[in-house]
């Protein structure tokens, strides 16, 4: 996708548009494009300055006036004071400032990202994802960026695209692709998820649907419901509470199989029946539940949904 944004291949049919500017047949030099590589791809042998100056001198700047471009993008990146220093001298989150001051120095319509974090390690790269939404900011630019890491997607994207063998599954808000996925892909791709076998669905009080899942029996409005057997019911981690007291008519039951601590909490998965049934689930607590142990969880109203399939394996 991004070859094609950039103008390194050529569509077999339909057009690219830049907002309103057809760009289909240009090449990539009359695209107004920036690229931040994953690998960097900076110049060995410049300096921080004149890397970042580079792209301003090709488009016809004079030296001053490049360096003084680069400068303000050097500010923006906020690495002003690693200018004179060449590239083997820098960290991983260095490069990348600088790659990116670089992409935003030639003053590009839109910036294209090819997964820019993934080289960095995770507390790195989750502070230097913070500092790049702030800077995408600052320069007013829009930025296409691809990642295979869901938290940087849901947590970066304004829109986000979710793709599957080349053709997008779906798209939209990062909130609606979490709480309302089209398909079984998008559920079980973005995150940790509940998923259960889904066996017979009947008309309870109007308006609402009683549920058999290989879990146990729960009630869904109707709107949730409007899939047809084989189905499976999902339901996202933060959803799940254990239940203690009676029964809410809205829960699910299995036995604990793993725990994985998690920083505050556990993560903790319960099977029913073969592994295809799984619940996922967080719980609080200085130890984690027992292994086999059997467990009920509520599910917070409104947040289960049904959707058509299931979930092999």
């Amino acid at each position: 996708m991004l070859d094609l944004a950039s103008g390194f291949l050529r569509p077999n049919s339909g057009l690219i548009l830049e907002g309103d500017r057809d760009v289909t047949a240009l090449p990539p030099e009359k695209r107004r494009i920036g690229v931040v590589f994953q690998d960097y791809a900076l110049f060995p042998h410049l300096s921080v300055m004149d890397n970042v100056a580079y792209g301003p001198l090709i488009q016809g700047s004079g030296r001053k006036r490049a360096r003084s471009i680069a400068n303000h993008y050097l500010g923006i990146a906020g690495i002003r004071g690693i200018a004179s220093r060449k590239p083997s001298s820098l960290s991983g989150g260095e490069k990348q400032r600088v790659s990116l001051a670089r992409a935003l120095a030639t003053k590009p319509d839109y910036l294209l990202m090819d997964e820019p974090f993934n080289s960095l390690d995770a507390s790195l790269g989750e502070e230097l994802r913070r500092e790049f939404a702030k800077i995408r900011k600052n320069a007013g630019i829009t930025a296409i960026l691809v990642t295979h890491d869901q938290n940087e997607a849901l947590a970066l994207a304004d829109n986000l695209a979710l793709m599957r063998a080349g053709r997008i599954v779906q798209a939209g808000t990062s909130r609606n692709l979490w709480e309302n996925p089209v398909n079984l892909f998008a559920a079980t791709f973005l995150g940790r998820i509940t998923r259960l076998r889904v066996s017979k669905i009947t008309q309870g009080i109007p308006g609402i649907s009683r549920v058999e899942t290989d879990g146990g029996v729960i009630t869904l409005e109707n709107e949730f419901c409007n899939v047809a057997l084989p189905a499976t019911l999902i339901v996202r981690p933060e959803n799940l509470k254990l239940l203690e007291g009676r029964r809410t008519g809205a829960e699910i039951e299995g036995r604990v199989v793993e725990t994985e601590y998690a920083g505050g909490y556990w993560k903790v998965q319960l099977a029913v029946g073969g592994r295809a049934n799984l619940i996922d689930c967080n719980m609080p607590g200085a130890a984690p539940p027992i292994i086999g142990k059997k467990l009920r969880l509520s599910i917070k109203p409104g947040t289960a949904r049904l959707l058509p399939g299931l979930v092999e394996g």
